[in-house]
């Protein structure tokens, strides 16, 4: 996801040139990753332990990452987008456009088995606020992925575009919903039980979302209703800024948080952080959108500036833990455990 991410902001932060390559990288990435876990992972258990539906909404990665895949595959032909256009613009027929379509489709039938197994029995048998942890986040990011993937696409598939930019607003905005409620539950799990008991690293996807939140909302305006009227583009871009602003509030909490967990390392030790470079990778495209719905110059180059940080981000993350990461793929453990959480190396510590 974070290359994928990188990506797209390749044209913003003025390296356009890196696009495809990025993209390549993803890709490869992607099918490593899926192989090496096949042919090179732990031999898993013949009972493999149930773990509770509450802890696995880390598995939302997988629709999100296809999504980020075809958005990408569907930019890849065509007049050169505008920056905060990313992943909108046209392609004609052929691999990339089928390959397109046939991976944003996946994504969809990933969202679709996570709904079912994840959120409805959280839904059937409400875990309590303890459980709220930052991957939570993670769902809504799901169908914002969706969303926009379905808008890179809706020109692709004969006779549909008008439905599919219909749907791409309307998940767009089931996503966006999602994502205030479950900022609403991680304020209120945070006011009854604080951070104690929760990863921290995955809070990133707080702020992420909602950069997240308002990328699509930007991106779906172009086909969605309403197509190019410059009302229904700045109805659009007041929603954005909502939700930018409301990133932005979490991302000083989250950035507080890093840089004292950043200034109490001594060395890397044990499995490595979750990298952030999504989450910052989205809130710059994120406000991309915003500064081109509402034409407000000031947040357009802040865009550019967060973009250019991101690929920087993504770039020292690989060369600390390439070697690392691609080690353990390859070595055979034993039997493989199940573990009760999602755990990651903190950004700092639970109080």
């Amino acid at each position: 996801m974070a290359t994928g991410a990188a990506s797209q902001l390749a044209a913003p932060a003025g390296v356009g040139v890196l696009r495809g390559p990025l993209l390549w990288v993803t890709i490869a990435i992607a099918v490593g990753i899926t192989a090496a876990g096949v042919f090179f992972g732990p031999r898993l258990p013949r009972r493999w332990p149930r773990r509770a539906a509450a802890t696995r909404f880390g598995d939302f990665t997988v629709p999100i990452g296809l999504a980020v895949i075809g958005s990408g595959l569907a930019g890849l032909r065509g007049p050169a987008p505008a920056a905060g256009a990313i992943g909108t613009g046209a392609i004609g027929t052929g691999v990339a456009a089928t390959s397109a379509i046939v991976v944003v489709t996946l994504a969809w039938a990933a969202t679709g088995v996570l709904v079912a197994t994840v959120l409805v029995p959280v839904a059937a048998g409400w875990p309590g606020l303890g459980a709220v942890g930052g991957a939570w986040f993670l769902a809504p990011a799901a169908l914002l992925a969706d969303a926009t993937g379905t808008a890179a696409v809706a020109s692709k598939v004969a006779g549909e575009g008008p439905a599919l930019g219909w749907l791409a607003v309307v998940v767009a905005g089931m996503g966006a919903v999602g994502y205030l409620m479950v900022l609403g539950l991680a304020i209120a799990r945070f006011a009854a039980h604080g951070l104690s008991g929760a990863p921290l690293s995955p809070w990133w996807v707080a702020a992420g979302c909602g950069g997240l939140s308002a990328a699509v909302l930007g991106r779906v305006s172009a086909v969605g209703p309403g197509g190019q009227a410059a009302a229904t583009l700045r109805e659009f871009g007041w929603a954005a800024l909502v939700f930018w602003a409301a990133g932005s509030v979490v991302a000083v909490f989250v950035l507080a948080g890093s840089a004292r967990y950043v200034a109490r390392l001594r060395r890397l030790a044990g499995r490595p952080p979750w990298p952030p470079t999504f989450s910052t990778g989205v809130y710059a495209l994120g406000a991309a959108q915003v500064g081109r719905l509402l034409g407000v110059p000031w947040i357009a180059r802040f865009a550019g500036v967060a973009a250019a940080a991101t690929l920087g981000l993504r770039a020292l993350t690989l060369v600390l833990h390439f070697p690392r990461v691609t080690g353990r793929l390859f070595r055979r453990n034993r039997p493989a455990q199940a573990s009760s959480d999602d755990r990651c190396q903190p950004i700092g510590e639970a109080r």
